[in-house]
């Protein structure tokens, strides 16, 4: 690969290691504040701005853990920002490879976390509610599969220029 190629491999790289500690940090804040939360039912976090705009009122739902969509009693049914931290490591690590079935995957796990986010988007709607910290995860998330459809497109198209070769 030309050094040309790697320099924009590496600032794609960047760009995603970037969104993914934006990414964890914002699901550690999560995890804090759900915690605080259910420890003292008075906690009112930076992200409660108002009724309507408010993280902890949407956190402490049935949807905070497992996403709404695993039973109560499955030992999957953690909190949603233990997902978050999980992902943005994995993606960390599988972006970092460099290779053609890594990147795959870092574009099929960003495509599956925005279908996600587009679903507990849903859920705000119907709660009437917006949650600063989960509107910015999803954007997070959008960045992701953004910088890994691009990273997937440069080594599609350095392999094709190596077979041709």
């Amino acid at each position: 690969m030309s050094t040309s190629g790697n320099c924009a491999l590496r600032k794609i790289n960047a760009g995603i290691l970037s969104a993914c500690l934006i990414g964890l940090g914002l699901s550690y804040y999560t995890y804090v504040v759900e915690t605080k939360k259910e420890q003292d039912d008075s906690y009112k976090a930076m992200c409660d701005i108002s009724e309507n705009i408010s993280c902890t009122k949407v956190f402490m739902t049935g949807y905070g853990k497992g996403f709404g969509l695993l039973p109560k009693n499955s030992v999957f049914n953690i909190p949603n920002p233990i997902y978050g931290l999980l992902f943005y490591i994995q993606i960390i690590v599988l972006s970092m490879i460099n290779n053609y079935t890594c990147s795959a995957a870092v574009v099929a796990l960003g495509i599956l976390s925005n279908i996600l986010s587009i679903y507990l988007a849903y859920i705000l709607y119907v709660f009437n509610n917006i949650c600063v910290v989960c509107v910015s995860i999803y954007i997070v998330n959008a960045a992701i599969t953004f910088f890994a459809i691009k990273e997937f497109r440069k080594l599609s198209i350095d392999i094709a220029r190596k077979k041709k070769k």
